[in-house]
């Protein structure tokens, strides 16, 4: 788990308050009170940051809670990904270590294309499952037919 403890605002602690967190910002990397959340969700530089409640924060399993959105290195945000190391770069990473590297990908299309990829399965499974669904209402039919077939035969 991410923690059983309180998650305390990020927001109001740096105002020496110590309120209770309501959602946490995966960007921001801290929790927000509903108050706080409001100015954020309203801010130019944070609208469009995307909030989770903070239960299901807690429930992340630690491993996943502890991955940085920012790079140690250079403190900006993580925005590329290099195939060639398997590593996530900020614009800094990619100028100072990746200059060489092919085929760095922008982090907004690996995740469209993963968030692609898990649609075409499900729609791929229910594609299979509606199949299976017409073949079994088919062979009913048929049996069904079958049955009438005879019974009008017998009753002649």
């Amino acid at each position: 788990m991410a923690s059983s403890s309180t998650v305390v605002c990020g927001v109001c602690e740096s105002q020496h308050t110590t309120t209770e967190a309501d959602v946490w910002c995966p960007e921001c990397d801290e929790g927000l009170c509903f108050q706080c959340q409001k100015h954020h969700s309203a801010s130019k530089a944070t609208r469009a940051h995307g909030v989770i409640p903070v239960d299901n924060y807690k429930q992340l399993p630690q491993s996943i809670a502890n991955i940085s959105q920012h790079c140690t290195q250079h403190g900006r945000k993580f925005q590329n990904y290099c195939p060639q190391h398997e590593s996530l770069c900020c614009p800094l990473c990619i100028q100072s270590n990746h200059a060489s590297c092919v085929g760095i990908l922008s982090l907004e299309n690996v995740i469209q294309t993963a968030k692609t990829s898990v649609l075409l399965e499900r729609l791929d499974q229910n594609l299979k499952d509606i199949t299976m669904n017409i073949e079994r209402v088919v062979k009913d039919r048929k049996q069904n037919l079958l049955k009438f077939i005879k019974k009008a035969e017998i009753s002649r």
